[in-house]
């Protein structure tokens, strides 16, 4: 009788393409893990080592994601995108810390670039893993000392295959399906670890369209949850964008006398993103320190417009890799 695998790893996505090929080949080099993809439609070539779920048309990502789980057989499950692979110590890292801590109910683990990645995509993450944008939830884009956490991505995260079974995975929206199973998994009473060492390999959306228009989608979900009174949202660092926008714009409402400080206030906010990029490579220089104020103000007014009641579209992605 085949032995039954320790992981499973879910694939969601909505067609089979370079990076998908590239997540599935990196994954089936890990023994002891079951590939389970969730594609619309049965590609064609497949290995026949990996589980293939279609979905049909029309399921979101998280609705794929119970797809997949039902049709797994791992001891435990691992949520990865398409457009990410494991690195060295996945995901054993991960197991050790379920095996030994009962209580912890899921292990997330920080999305680094991949070396090869291309310029855009690069500047991107460097985005991203910047203080100045992610602030407390830095973690999520480097390696710093464990701890708990009560959001992580779902692009890196592992659960034990019976709670998420009981948790289910799917959620009715296209975007922050992974913020909703966090917060399951804390009212369930259980902890969610962040591990270092449990890194996956993250392509990303390069500048300038694709990085801010998924941030924007991001920031509409954010923002609804927080309208909606929770959902892991009422942190203040996810307030803080919207706060700096309505600064930047304040003032033609600002009393002539204090037009001097909000001068001062600007143009210390313009020095500060300038310094952060910075970069010997000139055009990584200007593209970080711009892409920093460009993501600040693209997410405050996503968010905003969220917190204000503005119906939010669920668009399910069309690719399966970023966008040029």
């Amino acid at each position: 009788m085949p032995t039954a695998p320790r992981v499973s790893a879910i694939i969601p996505l909505v067609s089979f393409g370079d990076y998908g090929r590239r997540c599935v080949a990196a994954l089936l080099e890990h023994p002891g893990v079951e590939v389970v993809l969730v594609p619309d439609e049965r590609p064609a070539g497949l290995d026949p080592r990996v589980v293939c779920v279609p979905s049909g048309p029309g399921a979101n990502t998280s609705q794929k994601r119970q797809l997949g789980l039902e049709s797994s057989s791992g001891t435990y499950i691992a949520l990865i995108d398409d457009d990410a692979m494991p690195d060295e110590g996945w995901p054993e890292a991960a197991l050790a810390v379920l095996e030994a801590e009962p209580d912890v109910g899921a292990v997330a683990g920080p999305s680094l670039t991949p070396p090869d990645e291309p310029e855009l995509g690069q500047i991107s993450f460097r985005l991203y893993a910047s203080p100045l944008i992610s602030g407390p939830h830095r973690w999520r884009y480097a390696q710093v000392p464990a701890r708990d956490v009560d959001d992580a991505p779902s692009v890196n995260l592992f659960l034990r295959r019976e709670e998420a079974l009981a948790l289910r995975l799917d959620t009715p929206w296209a975007f922050g399906e992974d913020t909703v199973l966090c917060e399951r998994v804390l009212h369930s009473g259980k902890r969610i670890r962040y591990i270092p060492g449990v890194v996956v390999l993250h392509s990303r959306r390069p500048l300038w369209k694709g990085h801010l228009r998924q941030l924007f989608r991001w920031s509409r979900r954010r923002g609804a949850f927080a309208r909606a009174g929770g959902v892991n949202s009422l942190v203040p660092s996810y307030f803080a964008p919207t706060a700096l926008v309505l600064g930047l714009v304040s003032r033609p409402l600002l009393p002539r006398r204090l037009r001097p400080l909000w001068a001062i206030g600007t143009g210390l906010y313009a020095l500060v993103c300038v310094v952060a990029g910075y970069d010997r490579r000139p055009g990584w220089w200007w593209r970080t320190s711009l892409g920093i104020a460009a993501t600040h103000v693209t997410y405050g007014i996503g968010f905003a417009l969220s917190m204000l009641g503005r119906p939010l579209p669920e668009v399910r992605e069309t690719e399966d890799a970023p966008e040029d």
